[in-house]
C-alpha cells in the first residue's frame, strides 16, 4: 500500500519534471524570439486550429480566462493576432492569427521542429509514441476520479 501511495503522490511532481524537462528544449529559442510559453500555445493553437473564441483558446491552451486576456492584449499590440467580436454572439471575442502571428511561426517552427527530432531521438521513436499514447489517455479520464476509480 505505501507504494501505491506514493506513487499518486508523486505523479504531479513527476508530470511538472517532464514538463519542465521537455520545455528546456524549447525555452531557449521561444526567449530569443521574445514570446513567453503560454503566448507560443495560444499562436500555435491558432496556425493549426483557426480561429477561436477566447473562451475556446484557453481552455485548448490550458491558461486561466484572466491570463489569455493579458496575453491576447500583448499579442494584439504586437500585431501576431486579431481580436474581435463574434458576429454570431457579439459577447464573445473571436482570435485569429495575423500574417505577421504566422510569419512568426514559420520563423520558430523549424527550430522546434529540430528540438522534437532531438527529443525522438533520445527517447527513441517507439519509446516517444507509447509515451504520446499514454499521456493522451491520461488526459481523457479529465481529472474527474469516479467512484470506481477510487477503489
Amino acid at each position: 500500500m505505501a507504494q501505491i501511495r506514493r506513487f499518486s503522490e508523486s505523479l504531479p511532481m513527476l508530470l511538472l519534471k517532464a514538463r519542465e524537462t521537455a520545455m528546456a528544449y524549447f525555452r531557449p529559442s521561444l526567449q530569443e524570439h521574445g514570446l513567453t510559453e503560454q503566448q507560443w500555445r495560444v499562436l500555435r493553437a491558432l496556425n493549426e486550429f483557426g480561429e477561436f473564441t477566447a473562451a475556446g483558446l484557453a481552455r485548448e491552451c490550458v491558461i486561466l480566462a484572466p491570463s489569455i486576456t493579458r496575453i491576447l492584449r500583448k499579442l494584439a499590440a504586437e500585431d501576431m493576432v486579431d481580436v474581435g467580436r463574434s458576429r454570431i454572439d457579439g459577447r464573445e471575442l473571436q482570435v485569429r492569427l495575423t500574417q505577421r502571428g504566422k510569419a512568426v511561426i514559420d520563423k520558430i517552427a523549424p527550430i522546434s521542429e529540430v528540438q522534437y527530432g532531438l527529443i525522438r531521438d533520445r527517447l527513441h521513436p517507439d519509446r516517444l509514441e507509447e509515451l504520446y499514447r499514454l499521456l493522451h489517455e491520461f488526459v481523457e479520464l479529465d481529472g474527474q476520479p469516479t467512484r470506481e476509480d477510487s477503489r
